[in-house]
């Protein structure tokens, strides 16, 4: 009676009741074990309903109904695809200038490195041009006149090197075709041509005289110079120099003539033509060699 009676506060039937109680204290354990791993299941799963009932709640509250019925929502999307159309065309047409664009810069590229080359060629003849250009071609002309200048001087400095080495022929500064000399034995002073003595003077032509010789005879020189006249002006100091400077050609290998009514000159000229007066608008030449 007190087994019936438990039975019937568990809840049990008697067949239900004996038919468990056949099992062994074993089964009774596992059986356990597996009730307490559902229970942690059943827990667990009750948490995650919990946080995602929570995620949806806050979601909903966040969320807004959409404006409208289903017919304005098509209108949009018709609107959407055609601003999609213009932009995918828009797009497009930009593609193109930027292509276009770029087949500019890569021509502008080699533009201006052609633009360089002749700027280039603008500054090299613009430079020609400041130095030499002019419409009567006077530029040119002194600029021609000038490299002549100079190479005058250097074959009479050369001569000078050899006649009076105290002087040194140059172009004047500033000026394209006047000449200075450079007096070495004073410190390279610089004296005009207008300042220099009789002697000086005919020294100065006459490697002047030898410079054109020499750029005349196309490098070969000329064996032969001629000299008429001017000895009359020099004083007795200048007129020795400047015989001196003739005999030290002659002895050189030259032939040099003189035309000359100075007494100095003809008691040192060795070999003289003379020209002797007849009367009656007559003459003769005769020739001297003095011992």
């Amino acid at each position: 009676a007190a087994f019936e009676g438990a039975l019937a506060a568990a809840g049990f039937e008697e067949a239900a009741a004996r038919l468990l109680l056949r099992h062994d204290q074993g089964w009774l354990e596992a059986t356990g074990a597996r009730l307490a791993a559902l229970d942690r299941g059943l827990d667990t799963a009750a948490a995650t309903l919990a946080e995602r009932q929570r995620l949806v709640s806050g979601h909903r509250s966040l969320a807004q109904a959409p404006a409208g019925d289903a017919g304005g929502a098509e209108a949009a999307l018709a609107a959407a695809q055609a601003g999609l159309g213009a932009a995918r065309e828009r797009a497009y047409d930009t593609g193109v200038r930027v292509r276009l664009d770029d087949e500019a810069r890569s021509g502008q590229a080699g533009l201006a490195a052609e633009i360089e080359s002749r700027r280039q060629v603008v500054e090299l003849w613009g430079g020609l041009d400041e130095v030499i250009g002019s419409a009567g071609g006077d530029k040119f002309r002194r600029f021609a006149q000038g490299l002549s200048l100079d190479q005058l001087l250097g074959h009479a400095n050369a001569q000078l090197a050899d006649l009076a080495r105290r002087y040194r022929l140059e172009r004047a500064a500033g000026s394209d075709l006047e000449i200075q000399v450079a007096d070495c034995d004073m410190g390279d002073e610089v004296r005009s041509v207008h300042s220099l003595s009789g002697g000086e003077t005919f020294l100065i032509s006459l490697a002047l005289a030898l410079g054109l010789s020499a750029m005349a005879g196309g490098g070969a020189g000329i064996g032969t110079l001629f000299i008429d006249e001017g000895f009359g002006a020099l004083d007795p100091d200048s007129l020795d120099v400047a015989l001196s400077c003739l005999e030290a050609l002659q002895a050189g290998g030259r032939a040099v003539g003189v035309v000359s009514h100075v007494p100095a000159m003809i008691e040192r000229i060795g070999v003289q033509v003379r020209v002797i007066a007849e009367g009656g608008g007559r003459s003769r030449v005769v020739t001297v060699r003095r011992a």
